[in-house]
């Protein structure tokens, strides 16, 4: 009984609801994140190295350092790209458990209102 009176349906709606739209934030976050780290790696100058676009002479320390901090921001970016796929993996996994859930309770009420309650005689 203390179940019932703790997960009511307009608890268990409210729950579900907030599931799908976590979900869904979560994915906007993920997207968002990997295409302002994509446009930011668009000029990195490590990266158009690494492709062999762009030949670049280390010839003074200062372009070295340079260089290698160019590698450690296009590190970083990567590294949040990774990070922004995971986000939206987890925010589209949320969104369809909290839609399977909600459909399955639903149908399951709907299945109750649905069956006519046989009267003991």
């Amino acid at each position: 009984m203390l179940l019932k009176t703790i997960f009511t349906q307009e608890r268990i709606n409210a729950l579900l609801a907030a599931l799908v739209l976590i979900g869904i934030a979560l994915v906007l976050v993920g997207v968002w994140r990997y295409v302002d780290a994509a446009q930011r790696l668009q000029g990195n100058l490590a990266l158009e190295v690494q492709q062999g676009d762009t030949e670049f002479d280390v010839s003074t320390p200062e372009q070295a350092q340079g260089l290698m901090a160019s590698d450690i921001q296009k590190r970083r970016l990567e590294r949040q790209q990774n990070e922004a796929l995971v986000a939206g993996g987890i925010g589209l996994g949320t969104l369809a458990l909290g839609w399977i859930l909600n459909d399955a309770v639903r149908s399951r009420r709907r299945t109750k209102a649905a069956t006519p309650v046989e009267e003991a005689t």
